[in-house]
């Protein structure tokens, strides 16, 4: 009777160790999915939270409309004004013949003090050569120094955008503003002076007060330096960046050596042919 009883409570007590073990494989396993559940979970956060950093702008600031043509003035080497095609390109503003044998491209920033000096040693040539009908020039606005130069940027595409003709008017007015002037300004600022520079459509000036461009102006930086674009400003001719910036009649040898037949003007309006050796932004 004694063997029976003690038979019967190892029966139980090894029914009890198998349910005990059962208990713990249970838990482990709900440890286990538990655990797996929260990794799930962050990995589904680190991948919206990938996403949002990647496809955000695109989701929650789609890229505006930015298709316009029309004419615009330049001044040639004898300030004689010459209409020329205006249009908009992925990226920026083209000036310049529809057939013309050479393109230039110009990445500048109107935050960069090396852009607004090479702008006022050589707009007049660039004009001098659209003119000529042998150049088009791309006009690039991006933004590598301070975070003005993209509204300053996004203020100009949205005046081209709606008025094209005011492309010079508009970008030459915002090179000539002070930088520490800039610096304390906001979209609002860009669309209380775009009625002075002729600015007159109203969705051109909601679009300067609402910073809309600024998505083209991101965009155009983020391309600039995955195409190798390091500095501002930095010219390319018929696609291919250059390595040093020219200067005076320099610009027009490049323009000859791609393709083009231009003559730098020896009277009235002669280029400048040095360069202050300053480095791109």
């Amino acid at each position: 009777m004694a063997q029976k009883d003690r038979d019967h409570i190892r029966r139980l007590r090894e029914e009890a160790n198998a349910i005990r073990k059962q208990e713990q494989a249970k838990r482990r396993r709900n440890r286990i999915l538990a655990q797996v559940g929260i990794i799930g979970g962050a990995l589904v956060v680190i991948v919206a939270v990938v996403g949002l950093v990647i496809f955000g702008p695109q989701w929650f600031n789609p890229r505006p409309d930015f298709q316009a043509a029309g004419t615009v003035e330049v001044a040639d080497s004898a300030g004689e004004a010459v209409e020329q095609p205006i249009s908009t390109t992925e990226r920026g503003i083209l000036v310049g013949a529809t057939d013309a044998p050479v393109t230039i491209q110009y990445w500048y920033d109107y935050s960069c003090p090396h852009c607004i000096d090479y702008h006022a040693q050589t707009n007049g040539i660039y004009q001098d050569l659209i003119a000529s009908g042998q150049v088009q020039v791309e006009y690039i606005p991006i933004n590598y120094v301070a975070p003005y130069g993209a509204q300053a940027g996004a203020a100009v595409l949205a005046a081209v955008q709606h008025q094209p003709e005011l492309y010079f008017t508009i970008s030459d007015a915002l090179f000539s503003v002070p930088a520490e002037q800039q610096q304390s300004w906001g979209t609002g600022d860009y669309a209380s002076i775009a009625p002075t520079l002729g600015v007159t459509d109203e969705q051109a000036l909601a679009d300067i007060n609402e910073g809309t461009y600024l998505r083209i102006v991101n965009d155009s930086t983020r391309d600039a330096r995955a195409d190798g674009v390091e500095g501002t400003p930095s010219i390319g001719v018929n696609g291919t960046i250059q390595a040093e910036i020219p200067v005076g009649e320099d610009i027009y040898a490049l323009v000859n050596a791609n393709g083009g037949d231009v003559t730098p003007p020896t009277t009235g309006g002669e280029p400048a042919t040095e360069s202050d050796g300053a480095p791109a932004a």
